[in-house]
């Protein structure tokens, strides 16, 4: 009789099995070693990526209040000055986000300006695997694609063999940002659904079966045998991760909303001591549109910038009273910004350029990079004034210690913005 076999993660997925139902679906024997290895230490340093899915409006959230051409570009959808939280002469924040305001006087915010990729690309998918990829030669289209904090991992953590090094919490896709090769990272949507879920389709229940009989027929020698190392992985984790998280409490209210309570489930793994690198959560894939407001864009916006705020403010004060606000640095992205100019429909339509944050301690806070223009654009596009990879290099190099380039794939001026 041939031994059963699982070819491909690609393979099993399609057969209506996600990642961590594989993993549930194995025999007992593969997943008492699935977490062998050494630990990571318990005090190193950690990295957050937050989403803002739907290609978020830079210039309602930083607003150019100090440039006139603004108010000309911008009647329904402009933030008057009055209300605008002023950083500085030139930008300030939407008025939803008082907290981050706080956070910036505390030299706790880091604002970037401008910042996109050369040979831009107004899809979101697109898009938005280069942002996660950080390279236009590693996109999810193709086999064996991998994201620039999971290729981080893959490095800092050689021959750790640990699946909890790279953790994403929510619903939507599993991202590419955390993906690496030795790390696949594992995903879910929430704790107490890290489970098999494969069960209840045809196609599950046959992979199922099919797994349950490696027990019966497995090979010793493990060359003939090839089972995904992210089902199994993930598989073995999910106890771990629901035990670590059922176990911890805070009195920190954060916004009962997915991804206010993506961000407290990420707080409450750290606070556990979870060994995880890096984290991703995303905002607006459980609001209709997210970001991509092409039309009624002043109410939608401005639900989630009042979103926004609350949750990393909570977030921030959580780690804070663990002890771990030292320890975390957290930024934010999005597939890409708006056009200068808004539409007829109250909105704005896919564009460029679009502010980042960088929020924690350590950070040299305060304004950096330098607003694009209003006047001077590329096809109604905000030009990019810094490439994010600039960001992301900085963060590599001054936050975690390692090399960017090898990373990256190719060297990047750090922007200065670590102390």
């Amino acid at each position: 009789m041939s031994n059963p076999r699982i070819v491909t993660r690609r393979e099993a997925l399609t057969r209506g099995m996600g990642m961590v139902g594989v993993g549930a679906a194995l025999p007992n024997f593969l997943l008492k070693t699935s977490l062998a290895g050494p630990e990571t230490s318990p005090d190193h340093k950690i990295v957050v990526a937050l989403a803002l899915i739907g290609g978020h409006d830079g210039l309602s959230t930083v607003v150019p209040y100090g440039h006139k051409e603004y108010y000309d570009l911008r009647k329904v959808t402009r933030i008057e000055e009055k209300d605008v939280l002023k950083l500085n002469e030139e930008v300030g924040l939407h008025p939803n986000l008082a907290g981050f305001k706080n956070l910036h006087d505390e030299g706790k915010l880091l604002t970037v300006l401008g910042t996109a990729f050369p040979n831009y690309n107004l899809s979101h998918f697109t898009s938005r695997d280069f942002w996660e990829s950080a390279t236009a030669k590693d996109t999810t289209g193709k086999e064996g694609s991998t994201g620039w904090l999971g290729r981080y991992v893959d490095y800092a953590c050689k021959g750790i063999d640990d699946p909890k090094l790279a953790v994403a919490v929510g619903p939507g896709r599993h991202p590419l940002i955390i993906t690496g090769k030795d790390h696949p990272g594992i995903a879910f949507n929430t704790p107490d659904t890290f489970s098999f879920r494969g069960e209840g389709s045809p196609a599950g229940k046959a992979v199922y079966r099919e797994l349950n009989e490696l027990s019966k027929n497995c090979p010793r020698n493990g060359d003939d045998l090839f089972i995904t190392q992210t089902a199994i992985n993930a598989n073995a984790a999910s106890e771990t991760i629901r035990e670590l998280v059922s176990g911890y409490s805070t009195n920190v209210e954060y916004p009962d909303t997915q991804f206010g309570n993506s961000l407290k489930t990420i707080a409450g793994l750290i606070g556990r001591g979870l060994s995880a690198r890096v984290y991703y959560a995303a905002q607006g894939i459980a609001v209709f549109g997210g970001y991509d407001t092409h039309v009624d864009q002043p109410r939608r916006h401005g639900q989630l910038m009042d979103e926004l705020c609350q949750s990393v403010c909570a977030f921030q004060k959580d780690l804070a009273a663990q002890g771990n606000a030292d320890r975390v640095l957290t930024f934010t992205f999005s597939e890409f910004g708006r056009r200068a100019k808004e539409n007829f429909s109250g909105g704005t339509d896919h564009g460029l350029a679009q502010p980042m944050f960088v929020i924690g301690s350590g950070l040299k806070g305060g304004v950096h990079g330098k607003q694009s223009s209003l006047t001077d654009l590329d096809d109604d596009n905000l030009k990019m004034t810094t490439d994010f990879r600039c960001v992301y290099a900085a963060i590599l190099e001054k936050w975690l210690g390692v090399p960017a380039e090898p990373i990256l794939g190719e060297k990047f001026s750090l922007l200065d913005c670590v102390a």
